[in-house]
């Protein structure tokens, strides 16, 4: 027998280069954020970024969704978005925190509140414009199924993130600034 197609092989240079371009998207969101707001704003968002990942598979794996071309583009589509909520955050914290008029502690309080019902009606309308995907039926149904899932959840998972984590993240490392600041 002679073999003329290989779909498993093309499958899995696709799944590939989808993989490097989401290697590559990350790097770049990381490099331009730490270019211009500085590195240890972008420190604290680079790591939401795998937080929100690990969620978004984890949930991905109990819907018994896999890895798929689909799944990964869901994911590099998402990381633009996903990316919002952290930066905001931080970019208001280190304004709070250039301010120097409240204690750390009350400036992140004070920051994270003022962004707040822009970042959750953000978040809602992300949803609002992806939902429509789960009601498509016929053979792309299950072809959109993990963009109708990934690109809100993790839009959804990056608010929470953007609630909880990062603002302590941005007390740790942002802090010390204006201390070193201070020193000089």
């Amino acid at each position: 027998y002679r073999i003329t197609r290989d779909y498993g092989e093309t499958a899995n240079e696709k799944v590939n280069e989808l993989v490097e371009g989401l290697v590559i998207a990350v790097i770049t969101v990381i490099g331009l954020i730490g270019l211009v707001i500085g590195w240890r704003p972008a420190l604290v968002v680079a790591l939401a970024i795998p937080v929100c990942y690990s969620i978004t598979l984890f949930v991905n794996l109990m819907m018994g969704y896999t890895i798929n071309r689909v799944t990964l583009f869901a994911l590099i589509l998402s990381l633009g978005l996903l990316v919002d909520d952290p930066i905001t955050d931080v970019e208001n914290i280190a304004r709070y925190f250039a301010m120097r008029v409240l204690s750390p502690r009350m400036a992140v309080l004070r920051a994270i509140q003022e962004v707040r019902p822009a970042l959750i009606l953000s978040t809602l309308a992300i949803i609002v414009s992806f939902l429509p995907l789960v009601f498509i039926t016929g053979m792309m149904g299950p072809y959109m199924g993990p963009m109708a899932l990934n690109v809100p959840l993790t839009v959804t998972v990056s608010t929470i993130v953007a609630f909880v984590i990062t603002p302590w993240l941005a007390m740790v490392a942002l802090r010390n600034i204006n201390k070193k600041d201070d020193q000089s």
